[in-house]
């Protein structure tokens, strides 16, 4: 069972939480009409810096499987998009 008492545990979620459409965030975000406007920039660097920190302690051999080089990618081009829109906009 996981902290929530739900059917989702915190590695399942940050999974989903990766798997968000990154693109229309950053595109849309400071517009009145953007889909995720509760979603603060700077949180979500936060979480996606966690879950680097997290998933390099707990994989060792992770740089072998191609699934997890190909996540890590993701949140590092993710990160560094959200660092320029966050630096963007408090300019």
């Amino acid at each position: 069972m996981n902290y929530w008492g739900g059917g989702l545990d915190i590695l399942q979620l940050l999974d989903l939480f990766l798997q968000w459409d990154w693109s229309t965030y950053l595109a849309d975000y400071g517009q009145p009409t953007c889909k995720y406007l509760r979603v603060n920039p700077v949180t979500a660097l936060t979480l996606l810096e966690k879950m680097k920190d997290t998933s390099r302690k707990n994989n060792m051999f992770a740089q072998f499987r191609k699934n997890e080089r190909d996540k890590q990618k993701l949140i590092d081009t993710v990160a560094k998009q959200l660092r320029g829109l966050i630096s963007s906009h408090h300019s």
